[in-house]
């Protein structure tokens, strides 16, 4: 595992000066209070809202180039991970659908545990409507009340489609910035702050998810 996660830190490492050049570059790409995360430590769970296939690159080069901050671990759909055999050697974290929650948060639990981060997309699939409007997975919940790690809201706002339309956007598209992305990094919270307590039930895990979705909305 060591082997994996040198192998994931020097990737993310060489990869992440060439994607903020080309953000920069062909795309209004703008980053807010990551005053935010020195209050979170070195592990920590950042809970992104999902507007395009772009977001994991955008939450990635959002952060300050730190070592402490590298490797970032992220979520990953069945079908991606099967698919792109190379995600799992970036940070990729295989999403078991169909799992039951324990067995399914298991590998995020172990990770934070290992003083590592994470990234989890709490409606757990793309939603392009800003202000956002899908309903959270207990996931996220389940994650932080068995890890006890502090949660760092990141919200992400753009004019980019699910389907990354910048990459079929005409040339004086891309030079005028046209397409836009905003990412603001709200303040670091527990989850029991949430509903009150630390989840337990399906429906307190699932009330505080949606908790973790205000928090995101709210970051600014």
């Amino acid at each position: 595992m060591n082997i994996r996660r040198n192998l994931t830190k020097v990737l993310q490492i060489s990869f992440y000066w060439p994607f903020l050049f080309l953000f920069r570059i062909f795309l209004n790409f703008k980053v807010e209070r990551t005053d935010n995360l020195e209050k979170a430590g070195t592990s920590f769970i950042l809970a992104v809202n999902h507007v395009s296939y772009l977001d994991p690159i955008s939450v990635f080069i959002a952060l300050p180039f730190r070592l402490k901050y590298i490797p970032l671990f992220y979520m990953a759909s069945d079908f991606f991970y099967k698919l792109l055999f190379f995600y799992r050697f970036v940070g990729a974290i295989r999403a078991r659908k169909g799992k039951d929650l324990e067995l399914s948060s298991r590998p995020l639990i172990e990770k934070v545990g290992q003083g590592e981060r994470i990234v989890i997309f709490p409606e757990g699939g793309l939603n392009r409507d800003v202000p956002i409007t899908r309903k959270a997975r207990r996931g996220i919940s389940y994650v932080a009340a068995k890890s006890n790690k502090l949660i760092v809201p990141l919200k992400i706002e753009s004019n980019l489609d699910g389907t990354v339309s910048v990459l079929g956007g005409s040339v004086i598209d891309l030079l005028t910035g046209r397409h836009w992305i905003k990412m603001v990094f709200g303040k670091p919270f527990k989850i029991d702050e949430t509903i009150g307590k630390i989840p337990e039930s399906l429906s307190e895990l699932r009330k505080a998810s949606d908790g973790v979705l205000k928090r995101i909305k709210m970051a600014k």
